[in-house]
Parts: structure tokens; sequence; C-alpha cells
């Protein structure tokens, strides 16, 4: 395998704290090297911080904060899914020979960097110790989970269960055919009138009846 380009950073505890409180702060437009000392990360090593973003997918090149970063990073436990597939994506490598890197030992992740790096065995233990700091804000075990966040970074209904969503169904017992279930949600203006309610059911009595005989 070719050499892979790794990332580390020389206070991953610290990285922690960092990227803990970026959880807390409003997302700036850009992070640069100089932005962890505006909130409180004043160290030499604070001013990688951002490289090692980049890298996990939670900022673009120019450190603009990604859907992972704003929808993810931001978006309390329902957003740990996206954070956890940008990281998976950035160490795809890792990933593809350890489908649980984000919990698997660190010995066997330091073997692998070395193996594919020029790192030594310090640089390399850098480099695991950076990379289980960030995982430690990502979700890998609810695969799909991201398809549900909503732009304000929670976590959405099931589309599926509401509304007039339509899930085709195999039946065992009709050779398989396929059986159309149709939700429906209606809904009426609250009032003490009797009458409104039983026109309301009578209607959808007859409209109901119409769709099932095909006469609709």
């Amino acid at each position: 395998m070719a050499s892979i380009q790794f990332v580390f950073n020389y206070t991953p505890g610290k990285l922690e704290e960092f990227i803990t409180k970026l959880q807390s702060v409003g997302a700036p437009d850009k992070i640069t090297t100089d932005y962890p000392k505006s909130i409180g990360f004043g160290s030499s090593h604070a001013r990688s911080f951002p490289a090692v973003l980049k890298y996990a997918g939670l900022l673009e090149s120019s450190g603009q904060p990604t859907e992972a970063y704003k929808k993810g990073l931001r978006g309390g436990s329902a957003g740990r899914t996206l954070v956890g597939t940008a990281i998976a994506q950035a160490y795809k490598p890792l990933f593809d020979v350890y489908p649980d890197a984000h919990s698997h030992p660190e010995a066997d992740l330091v073997t692998f960097v070395k193996s594919n790096s020029n790192l030594d065995d310090d640089k390399a233990g850098l480099v695991v110790r950076t990379f289980k700091a960030l995982c430690k804000f990502g979700d890998f075990q609810n695969p799909g989970a991201a398809d549900s966040i909503d732009e304000d970074g929670s976590k959405g209904e099931d589309v599926g269960d509401r509304g007039s969503q339509r899930r085709p169904r195999t039946s065992g017992n009709s050779g398989g055919a396929v059986v159309i279930n149709v939700n429906i949600a209606l809904s009426v203006d609250a009032t003490s009138d009797p009458a409104v309610y039983d026109a309301f059911f009578a209607a959808m009595a007859k409209h109901l009846k119409g769709l099932i005989d095909g006469s609709a």
C-alpha cells in the first residue's frame, strides 16, 4: 500500500477540549490557525487544530465549516452520525482494515500507521490518539441515521411513517404481490358542534369507499 498522509496533534487531550468548546460557541464563518486562541486555546500546538478538523472533514480547505461541522458537530446526539461518517471517510484506509477502528485497540492502529507511513513510534502514537479524540464526537454504530438530520441539525421523523408515503411490502400469502399502504393525516378545526364531525367523517367514508371499489 502506498504511503498515507496522516495528521496528528501533539496535545490530543486539548484537541478534544477544543472540539467540545466548538459545540457551545457560535459557528464562525472560517476557522484559521488563530481562531483557537480567541476561544481560550493559546498554546502553539493549538494552531494545528484547524488542520486536524480539515483532515477529518469538519472544515473545508479554506477553513469554512462543512455540513458535518454545522449539522453534525453542532447537531447534538442526532448529528453524531454525520461526524462519524466524515471521520470514516477521512480515515478510510484504516477502517478498511479495522471496521471497528474507532473502538479498536490502539496498539494495532499504531502498527497500521507505521506500516503505511514514514512516522516513528511516537508520531504514529500521536496519529492514533488524535484519531481517537476525533472519534469521541462521532457515532459509528448507526449507519444511515444521517439521512434524517433536519436543516437545524436535529433528528427528523422517519418520513415513511407519516403523511401519504407509500411503502411497498411483499406478502408471503399473495404470491409476491405488492401491497400499497396509504397513510392519510387530516385535521378539522375544533368545534363543539357534533354535526361538523358527522359531516367530516361521512365525507371521508365516501371518498375512501371510492378508493377501495375504484369508482373514485
